[in-house]
């Protein structure tokens, strides 16, 4: 038997149902979830940081045995400076993977205490006082709006108080992978080509074809190797831009947030984002 609709019930009962609908239901948040998962996907990279450390192990191969034992130092010192780009990457990923969640509501809970979080940052060697502040100041306010109730305003605070500490963040870690790693990349191309170069043109090296073609092969093989880990820094380093260049547009257009009318004025720092991610995902195969 159909039980007749009580009123008096029904109303309180719809009224809770539109606010929530006015909260969060009528905003329109994809293009900041697209933007903050593209973010999160392209910067959880952790090849770049283990190649910085095993370019020492192929610099042995063109390098005098008496170099051997710097090459191990600075090894060394690379595996403990592994820690700072981990840890800049980390910050940009959970930040972005926070965004993303506060945009559907499903809310993971940001668990990196400060005794965690001081950890780190004490083994992160590489990065300056400020970097370690800015990395600190976005994990705060991440671990702040993971509890928000209200998330149209807790995505436009946080987006608006983190975009400062994340410029510096990915102006951090661009410096490590570009002046770090593409230029340690650039040395590595150089003692190939003159290893290569010395054993070829060597005075006292008598002329064999045949020999002078496998090295010539061997020669532009390693140069290749090179060269795709080169291209693959300067895709992720162009990836990082991106997100830094779409992350303002959103700070400076908070007011837009949730409205239909950020979408075509967004869209193209999607696309490019979405574009420079395909393309670090291609050369770094």
């Amino acid at each position: 038997m159909t039980r007749p609709l009580r009123s008096g019930n029904f109303f309180p009962a719809a009224a809770i149902f539109l606010l929530a609908m006015g909260v969060s239901g009528c905003a329109n948040f994809t293009d900041v979830k697209t933007f903050a998962t593209l973010s999160f996907k392209a910067t959880e990279h952790e090849a770049l940081s283990r190649d910085y450390i095993a370019a020492m192990d192929r610099r042995k191969q063109y390098q005098p045995p008496e170099y051997h034992a710097e090459l191990e130092a600075q090894k060394t010192r690379r595996e403990a400076q592994q820690a700072s780009l981990d840890l800049l990457q980390q910050t940009i990923a959970d930040y972005m993977q926070g965004l993303a969640g506060l945009t559907t509501g499903e809310i993971r809970t940001y668990d990196k205490s400060v005794k965690d979080l001081s950890a780190s940052l004490n083994k992160a060697t590489l990065l300056t006082s400020g970097e370690k502040e800015a990395v600190g100041a976005l994990s705060t306010l991440l671990a702040r709006a993971v509890t928000a109730t209200y998330r149209q305003n807790e995505i436009k605070n946080l987006i608006r108080d983190g975009n400062e500490p994340l410029q510096d963040i990915i102006k951090a870690t661009r410096k490590i992978v570009t002046k770090g790693i593409g230029a340690d990349l650039q040395v590595e191309s150089t003692l190939v080509t003159r290893y290569y170069d010395n054993f070829m043109l060597a005075p006292d090296n008598p002329p064999e074809p045949v020999a002078m073609a496998l090295a010539r092969e061997a020669r532009a093989d390693a140069l290749g190797r090179v060269d795709a880990r080169l291209r693959s820094v300067q895709a992720y380093d162009d990836v990082l831009e991106k997100i830094a260049h779409g992350h303002r547009f959103l700070h400076e257009h908070t007011g837009m947030i949730g409205n239909d009318e950020l979408s075509k004025q967004f869209s193209p720092y999607i696309d490019e984002l979405r574009y420079a991610y395909r393309h670090f995902v291609e050369v770094a195969r």
